[in-house]
């Protein structure tokens, strides 16, 4: 059953033709025109549960604020997009956002490959996009001024894992199991690469399928090695069964892997072997930090949904637009000139999920959150 935000929601999304159209009009009898900051997610079709958490949570911190904002403040409002998780409509929907001069900011999208599609257009028109969801790493590749990444990329996950294990464990060799596939050879190199940088030794172990022969083999290969730690590269299926596959108890070697081992498929195919398993997280945190924890409880309980991960990056997003938004002014160029000065861990802004700051291109440069899976869910590793 919907809660009345969400019916309100889709009255809001069902209504942005009738916004389109009378906007003209509107403009021309306002000397102000409000500002808007666009999401774009799926709301319709496969992946609509991701895309309504990230417009709980985008509506959420737009309410939070209306509640906070003093009588001069700059009221901001929030405008749903539906791309259905598709390219195509996706770009169309780019390229009428981008018309609408009460539109300062976009927020979105969920996938990569919509993300692709839209960021040419955002930055031409010199539109801000923050991408908060999508992690692909040829977004890493693309010259894009007016994005601004908050999560990490799949190759900088890596990178950062290896960096991990050699500042906060004692481990010196660690057995790569790589999926044959331009993301699995990705996660491989980025590893070692870094791994070899800090001194650690690696083995590989190239997995083409899902086959019971090839998991069996590379499980063999891992024991026969007695590996510190195994860094999982392959896909949720075939990383659950090699996880279900290993030694337990004081013979198992650490496992590590990619936001892609906190979903919830991984954890259902791995079952009770996945206790343990440490992995990347864009948000998790510990007890005590009270701020989110208060978040985490509203969202809740006003919604009667888990506040995931992808709608704490989402809350995250809307809260450093508000804030550049509220520094600079409403307008695309005021509110890059903010985000340009989060530049470092020093002027980093407080997020869910962490410090939010970019380097040179963008793109998040803070180090990877690691957690470990436990009765309780992922907890926080705190060392």
């Amino acid at each position: 059953m919907r809660t009345r935000f969400d019916i309100a929601a889709m009255i809001l999304v069902s209504c942005i033709s009738a916004f389109c159209t009378s906007y003209t009009t509107y403009a021309q009898e306002k000397e102000t025109i409000t500002p808007y900051i666009a999401l774009v997610a799926p709301l319709s079709g496969p992946l609509s549960e991701f895309g309504w958490s990230m417009l709980r949570a985008g509506r959420m911190r737009l309410d939070e604020e209306k509640e906070q904002r003093q009588q001069d403040g700059i009221a901001v409002k929030l405008l749903a997009l539906d791309d259905k998780g598709d390219t195509v409509e996706a770009l169309q929907l780019t390229r009428t956002v981008t018309g609408y001069q009460s539109v300062v900011a976009v927020i979105g999208h969920l996938t990569t490959t919509c993300t692709l599609a839209a960021l040419p257009v955002y930055n031409s028109s010199q539109l801000i996009h923050i991408s908060p969801i999508a992690a692909g790493e040829d977004l890493e590749h693309i010259t894009a001024p007016f994005t601004f990444r908050t999560i990490l990329s799949e190759g900088s996950q890596a990178m950062s894992l290896a960096d991990y294990i050699h500042r906060k464990t004692d481990v010196k060799k660690v057995a790569v199991i790589h999926g044959n596939t331009p993301l699995g050879n990705l996660l491989k190199d980025s590893f070692i690469r870094k791994g070899e940088d800090r001194g650690l030794s690696t083995e590989i172990i190239g997995v083409t399928g899902n086959s019971l022969a090839e998991v069996s083999e590379a499980t063999k290969r891992v024991v026969t090695m007695k590996p510190g730690a195994v860094f999982l590269a392959v896909r949720a299926e075939p990383a659950a069964a090699i996880v279900r596959e290993l030694p337990q108890g004081i013979d198992r070697p650490l496992i590590f892997g990619t936001y892609r081992l906190v979903s919830e498929e991984f954890l259902h195919l791995s079952g009770t072997s996945s206790q343990g398993v440490l992995a990347a997280h864009p948000c998790v945190w510990s007890s005590d930090f009270k701020r989110g924890m208060a978040v985490k409880s509203r969202y809740e309980r006003e919604f009667k949904h888990a506040m995931d991960w992808v709608a704490i990056q989402t809350y995250d997003a809307v809260d450093l637009l508000l804030w550049a938004i509220k520094r600079e002014g409403a307008h695309a160029p005021s509110i890059r000139t903010a985000l340009l000065t989060i530049d470092s861990r020093a002027r980093a802004r407080p997020g869910l999920a962490g410090p939010i700051y970019f380097d040179a291109s963008g793109s998040l440069a803070r180090e990877v959150s690691v957690a470990v899976y436990t009765d309780s869910g992922w907890v926080l590793r705190d060392d």
